[in-house]
């Protein structure tokens, strides 16, 4: 458990610095259910040894803590909001996904390019499992614009 710039609690050290962590997601929700936001980041991604971005340094850190997680166009929802390129699918859009239901394009994302949407399932270990083993990952599923 470490501190970070901005926090009054201590967090663990790979949650709020490394790659699968905060810095990457933009936000997250702590052990207690609180969402901490990154506030801003100096300096580089540190590579691991096969070269990929590991973490960052917390010197380069700041956070804060925040009542929900906002996307790029409003606030993100559990079973409510998608990431989207806004090329292809503009910001505040209603959408059908197939097999999944009405969703709506709260943010965006700089991995998120041309037919690739995030579905955001929430937070947490059981949404990790039911994404890795429920069969969703990597789908290909038909969507249906609604306007906005």
């Amino acid at each position: 458990m470490v501190d970070g710039d901005g926090l009054n609690e201590k967090h663990k050290e790979d949650f709020l610095f490394g790659a699968q962590g905060i810095p990457m997601q933009g936000t997250g929700m702590d052990l207690s259910g609180q969402y901490i936001a990154l506030l801003h980041m100096t300096g580089k991604w540190i590579n691991n040894s096969r070269g990929n971005p590991d973490h960052v340094l917390p010197q380069n850190t700041a956070f804060q803590y925040v009542p929900a997680v906002k996307g790029k166009f409003g606030l993100v929802k559990e079973n409510h909001s998608i990431a989207v390129d806004p090329h292809v699918i503009p910001g505040d859009a209603k959408v059908e996904i197939e097999g999944v239901g009405l969703r709506f394009a709260d943010d965006k994302g700089s991995a998120i390019k041309n037919y690739h949407i995030d579905n955001f399932l929430g937070a947490g270990n059981a949404v990790v499992k039911a994404w890795l083993h429920g069969g969703v990952n990597g789908t290909q599923r038909r969507v249906k614009f609604l306007g906005n």
